[in-house]
């Protein structure tokens, strides 16, 4: 029985996972998971490529990006010139949505805390009861960024 458990494990996994994908309401790329403007839950940006990110941001150190209308905050003002600097090498890939449910053609808001940083870019992950979308993710990257990318071509770009 031993030897079977995580073969268990992987299945109620896939099916928690299943589920989340399937109760989570259709959204459209116009739907912020920020309803007060403010992006990624307030983290900073930069801090995510960095040893002990994310780190919260501040109001004091904010900055509007044109290309989504959301307000990004920085913890300090070294990393909000950073960011300015090269807004491209910090915004999160698939706009800030959650990267796993994208590949299964899904838009759904992330855990801002549930990340991680691939090829150097940042990709978020939902937290749904027992399933982490970046576990999930991480058992075949490759399948899921493939999936993932087609699906924001679709649901995305203009």
């Amino acid at each position: 029985m031993r030897r079977n458990l995580p073969d268990l494990a992987r299945v109620l996994l896939g099916l928690g996972w299943l589920l989340a994908a399937l109760c989570a309401a259709p959204a459209t790329a116009q739907h912020q998971c920020s309803p007060d403007g403010i992006g990624v839950g307030g983290f900073d940006l930069v801090s995510y490529h960095q040893a002990g990110g994310p780190l919260p941001g501040l109001p004091e150190f904010e900055v509007e990006v044109e290309r989504d209308g959301l307000r990004y905050r920085f913890a300090n003002a070294e990393n909000l010139a950073r960011f300015r600097a090269a807004p491209e090498d910090y915004l999160p890939r698939y706009r800030g949505w959650c990267a796993a449910t994208l590949s299964m053609g899904r838009l759904t808001c992330p855990d801002y805390t549930n990340f991680k940083v691939e090829d150097g870019e940042l990709l978020l992950f939902e937290l749904a009861g027992f399933t982490n979308g970046r576990t999930l993710w991480n058992s075949d990257p490759l399948r899921f960024r493939e999936r993932a990318d087609a699906n924001a071509r679709k649901l995305l770009e203009p």
